[in-house]
């Protein structure tokens, strides 16, 4: 016998009111709306005795109503004025074969109600077959189906035979199904491209089928119980909740439970728990499990079912009211007009709520405790200062935020292209508006729990899309702001403080793709290799990660960023894989596919030594950013180790190496293990596996740590200025040596000012400090280093002197108490500008440069271009290494671009041309300026620095070698050889 059904709908719309705060369906905010209308079947013709229903979900609202004879309704509905562009219509001919699903007609806040009409479409049917995890059929399971959005079909169970079928519109699509039943479990089919395989040319849209039944298997269970308790542990009952997202490694889209709150949410019982009795065995990625309650924030909850032990418990505060009065500048209360509110603390969730002021110009917010809040007015036409710097404590009611209205500033402007500078059309333009961050307020802790490391800032975004000729226009009150182009990698700041209007230019560089087509074959017979899965990583870690498979063929043709690319693919389940990294415009791939390797090992408890048995070790691939400034882990996965701690990784690819880590700490700390790599093929034993104690967070040195730290520098002090006299007249800075003892005013004042006063930023890089002790215990080597300065540390001198050097090692000052000091004790102002008195003298970047060519021009050489700072350490190693070894000299002028030069940053953008890297960074320049080589390898684009890898002792091999006249290749040999020794030593 066969189960027939029809369509009950669910809205994401409806979301907002299934999470929204507890008095957003209060009675008194119901609103009594007539609706009337008229039902005609597709042909046109009125539909008598029509079912009509309006419905929003967890039956906020349910009614119904049949058509005369006419095809005409009426009703009288009670709904929340701003549910009601939610509110789903669902129409269903007599008989039942024809079907509507609909919505308010809307426009911005006006909603039409009255004298609509609504036309049935025809339905078709579609079948669904369920069996248990042995094949045989499973009656009485529960199947639903998304269709277009808002339209779900639920409410229908499996006959005797494990089948169910349903009708739906002919005009409609099936967007997914999903079946389930309590202890034996859940299945799913999404019938679209995940977004990171809408970049796969080659890919289809998988679609629903409509000649034979869809096959869902349900293969066991893990039972999930969740517990909920308010702040004072007690529980909560009747709270709505339900799991989010289910992931099944076989399907390339997850299935969202979103769009089955009806089918999938449930209500906690008297003693705070719910049970979710379906949760599929295959589910092993994270559970995000949202709850829904009156008075209490919303705050999602996580659950991992490879190391959970079948029981999330979850506590909620309850929301605190925020309270003031909106008026004119006249203190006239001010009715309608928005108020919203942002507030950000340590958990993951943010808190946020909107409400309208009432006629005496009141308004309520209801937030979450334990954040920092923006509170700002919302309106086309009216703003105000934001309320914001405040944190909200539970039970504690904030009172008083009031705002006194003006007009909006118009801030406006137009989004155009880099370069081109055309407008662009029907993109967004966004808008953030910053509150004051948790640092910044005095006195202000919140509650962290976890030891969060997460940046407190609370902001809200506006959006607005460029018209035709790329204009775009915001009203905004006053406050701190920033600005951005549609694919946010960069932003302006700006403050508005009563401006009537702003304008704002934006530009931004058009994401250009590019075709990326190969092969994926076999290295070893070289057949090509069907199925295959390939995932793309840009390396500007901006925009999707893209996805692809192969065909019969073992061809491939995706769509990609026009970036650096690391591509991972894999074959035969994970038998066969490589990566490969791909250039910017490189349009074919070939991908030789070799034997994966595996590591098997047992973990050892940092604490006991111990076996650790249940033990969640995570894995993958650094790809690293196209600056060199960061990276991301991909091309992995986690396992979880098993009660004697052992543990097996397979589908490892060969000669790559492998970042491992267990985790993040209470503290926020990953918890790494070491590296590994396998060759190809290769089925490694680790052995034990120690993991190391946990990572500390980074305490800042205190003061007094940093001036101890000064003077207990390693040789003696005439050693020192050896070393410091090479260092600084490679850097071009003058020395600062400090007689004193740490513990004397004078030189704890001046240390406080080094290491902590934003004053001295300005000679910050000029001066190289050598603090010297001279207490009783180290007085003679001091001694020492004074008399080969000509200098004497008597009397109150032992206590504090400073020499200043210049770049050549010559004396240029010698500073006593009394030229820094005054009748208050040590003068910052005498200081810094005694010390600007002595600045070196910095030539023009561009000057630098051109004499470098002439001199070029002039000896038959290249010039190196070497960009770097005074803070850099690599920079100054490969200073001293190319000071240390001059054969380079014979083909080689040097000039170096410290960014302390007048335009250095713009020069070196301008000859980088893109080139992606930290410094140093340098480049090979003909005597013309044309660029020959840079230090950006060909295959990665990386930077290689100062070339102490393998890596970059070739790169540099070959950038020398490609462009040398009088070097030899044997001079090349022998230089590069030298930086190895310079490493072993």
């Amino acid at each position: 016998m066969k189960s027939l059904a029809f369509v009950s709908p669910v809205t994401i719309v409806a979301l907002v009111c299934f999470f929204s705060h507890g008095s957003a369906f209060a009675d008194s905010d119901l609103v009594s709306v007539d609706v009337t209308g008229t039902v005609v079947s597709p042909d046109g013709n009125v539909a008598t005795n029509a079912n009509v229903r309006f419905s929003l979900p967890s039956g906020k609202l349910d009614k119904a109503v049949k058509t005369d004879d006419d095809g005409k309704f009426q009703l009288l509905l009670e709904v929340k004025k701003a549910a009601l562009k939610g509110v789903v219509i669902r129409a269903e001919s007599s008989d039942g074969k024809q079907l509507s699903v609909s919505r308010f007609s809307s426009d911005n806040d006006s909603v039409t109600t009255e004298g609509i009409e609504i036309q049935l479409s025809e339905t078709k049917e579609g079948s669904i077959q369920v069996l248990d995890a042995n094949g045989a059929p499973v009656d009485d399971a529960s199947v639903a189906v998304q269709l277009r959005w808002p339209n779900t079909i639920s409410g229908i169970r499996t006959d005797d035979s494990g089948r169910v079928t349903f009708r739906y519109p002919e005009t409609d699509r099936v967007n997914s199904v999903v079946a389930w039943k309590d202890n034996v479990g859940l299945d799913y089919r999404v019938y679209s491209l995940s977004r990171r395989q809408r970049s796969d040319a080659l890919a289809k849209v998988p679609e629903f089928p409509t000649d034979d039944a869809q096959t869902l298997r349900l293969e066991g269970t893990a039972s999930l119980r969740v517990r909920i308790s308010d702040d004072s542990g007690q529980p909560i009952p009747n709270v709505q909740t339900y799991v989010w997202l289910l992931n099944k490694e076989s399907e390339s889209n997850q299935l969202n439970l979103s769009y089955y709150t009806d089918q999938f949410a449930q209500s906690t019982d008297e003693n705070g728990e719910v049970v979710f009795p379906w949760i599929p065995a295959w589910q092993k990625t994270m559970l995000q499990v949202w709850p829904s309650a009156d008075e209490f924030g919303r705050s999602r909850g996580t659950y991992d079912p490879a190391t959970g032990n079948g029981l999330l418990e979850m506590q909620l505060t309850r929301l605190v009211p925020i309270r003031g009065k909106v008026t004119d500048p006249d203190g006239n209360a001010v009715s309608k007009i928005t108020v919203v509110a942002r507030g950000e603390g340590y958990s993951m969730d943010d808190s946020s709520d909107s409400a309208t002021t009432d006629d005496e110009g009141n308004y309520e917010l209801h937030v979450a405790p334990e954040k920092i809040y923006l509170v700002v007015v919302k309106d086309m036409k009216w703003a105000a200062a934001p309320q914001t710097g405040f944190a909200v404590r539970a039970n504690e009611p904030v009172e008083g935020k009031d705002f006194v209205l003006r007009e909006a500033t118009r801030v406006y402007g137009t989004l155009s292209e880099e370069g081109s500078g055309e407008p662009i059309s029907n993109q967004r333009v966004i808008v953030y508006q910053y509150g004051e961050e948790l640092n910044s307020l005095e006195g202000v802790e919140l509650n962290n729990p976890e030891n969060s490391r997460r940046w407190v800032n609370p902001m809200l975004t506006f959006n607005e899309t460029t018209d035709e000729q790329g204009h775009f226009e915001f009203a905004l009150g006053d406050g701190s702001f920033d600005i951005r182009p549609p694919q946010q990698e960069k932003s302006e700041k700006f403050e508005i403080a009563g401006e009537a209007e702003l304008k704002l230019n934006v530009t931004t560089v058009l994401r250009k793709e590019v075709e990326l087509t190969g092969k994926v074959t076999e290295k070893e017979t070289d057949d090509p290799v069907g199925s295959a899965k390939l995932e793309g990583v840009a390396q500007n870690f901006s925009g999707e990660d893209w996805q692809a498979a192969t065909n019969a063929e073992g061809m491939f043709r995706v769509m990609r960023q026009k970036e650096s690319t690391y591509v991972h693919v894999v074959g035969r389940g994970t038998e066969l894989a490589a990566i490969a990294i791909v250039k910017p415009e490189q349009t074919k791939l070939e991908v030789k596919l070799e034997p994966t390797g595996s590591v098997t090992g047992r973990l050892l408890s940092d604490e006991t030594k111990e076996p650790w048995a249940d033990k969640k070790i995570n894995y993958g691939v650094d790809v690293p950013s196209d600056t060199g400034s960061s990276w991301s882990t991909r091309f992995g996965d986690s396992v979880v180790t098993d009660e004697e701690g052992r543990f097996e990784i397979d589908g490892l690819v060969g000669g790559w190496d492998y970042s491992v880590n267990l985790g993040t700490t209470e503290e926020g700390m990953y918890h790494s293990l070491p590296d590994f790599s396998v060759e190809t093929g290769e089925a490694k034993d680790l052995g034990d596996v120690q993991a190391p104690p946990k990572p500390k967070r980074y305490v800042p040195p205190t003061l007094e740590q940093r001036i101890a730290k000064a003077f207990e520098v390693d040789g003696t002090p005439v050693e020192r200025l050896e070393r410091a006299k090479k260092s600084i007249k490679l850097v071009n800075q003058h020395l600062l040596i400090v007689f004193g003892k740490p513990e004397n005013k004078k030189v704890h004042r001046l240390m406080e000012i080094r290491y902590q006063d934003a004053d001295f930023r300005e000679v910050r890089d000029e001066f190289r400090f050598m603090a010297i002790p001279t207490d009783e215990q180290r007085r003679g080597v001091a001694d020492a280093l004074a008399k080969e300065l000509d200098e004497s540390i008597e009397g109150e001198r032992a206590d504090f002197l400073l020499v200043i050097l210049n770049r050549d090692g010559k004396k240029v000052d010698v500073l006593d108490t009394k030229k820094l000091c005054n009748d208050d004790g040590f003068s910052k102002d005498k200081f810094i500008e005694t010390l600007r008195s002595h600045q070196p003298k910095m030539p023009d970047a561009r000057t630098a440069l051109d004499d470098a060519l002439r001199r070029a021009n002039e000896e038959g050489k290249r010039v190196i271009v070497q960009e770097t700072a005074t803070w850099c350490g690599p920079c100054h190693l490969l200073s001293r290494f190319l000071d240390d070894n001059r054969t380079w000299e014979k083909d080689y002028v040097l000039v170096k671009m410290d960014h302390r030069l007048e335009g250095a940053r713009e020069l070196m953008k301008e000859i980088r041309d893109g080139a992606k890297g930290g410094i140093p960074w340098y480049a090979i320049l003909d005597a013309s300026g044309e660029k020959l080589a840079t230090s950006n390898t060909p295959d990665s684009g990386e930077n290689i620095g100062y070339p102490s890898s393998e890596t970059g002792q070739s790169h540099f091999a070959n950038m020398l070698n490609q462009t040398r006249n009088r070097m030899t290749k044997e001079d090349v040999n022998a230089l590069i050889n030298q930086l190895t020794a310079d490493d072993d030593e």
